[in-house]
């Protein structure tokens, strides 16, 4: 899995020097991705936001070209040597659904420059509601979303990161 290639910090620099292939959904292209253009309410905070799931890049794609635009396909090679980024991975756990809750619902700041982790959904925000409305506990919560599958999103969240990046291509889909 492509994934899998995002390796952990614990691992040597010569087996970090990987590359992988990274889409952002848009209705324009985005050859020089900038980490100001996201609302700080997003998932993970301000940032450029990517996937390895290209079908959901497609779909965001279209879902922005929705009223405007033409929907684009923006893929990047993330020449991911890690050893001079500070990097948060995330996994469907507590710790993600707070990050989440903190993005949400207040500006919050990290000191990371690539934040990893779940996309959250409709689902993720119904169980929170309830979790802040007293009707679940947070076990509860996890337990209702273990089930569902979110796919991986990457927060490009300093140009330090961004530098990592590279413009492969685009595609009208």
């Amino acid at each position: 899995m492509v994934e899998s290639l995002f390796l952990e910090r614990n691992q040597s620099v010569k087996e970090r020097n990987v590359a992988i292939i990274l889409y952002h959904g848009s209705n324009q292209i985005v050859i020089h991705p900038r980490n100001d253009k996201n609302k700080s309410s997003n998932d993970f905070g301000a940032g450029f936001y990517l996937t390895c799931d290209k079908a959901r890049a497609i779909n965001m794609a279209k879902r922005k070209a929705k009223y405007v635009g033409t929907p684009i396909l923006n893929t990047y090679v993330f020449n991911c040597n890690l050893g001079d980024l500070k990097i948060l991975s995330l996994k469907q756990d507590v710790s993600w659904v707070k990050f989440v809750l903190l993005n949400r619902t207040q500006k919050y700041s990290c000191n990371y420059d690539i934040v990893r982790g779940p996309t959250a959904d409709g689902k993720l925000y119904f169980v929170l509601k309830n979790w802040k409305n007293g009707k679940l506990d947070l076990n509860q919560a996890l337990i209702l979303l273990k089930p569902n599958v979110y796919p991986n999103q990457f927060c490009f969240k300093t140009m330090k990161a961004i530098n990592y990046l590279e413009f492969i291509q685009k595609e009208i889909v």
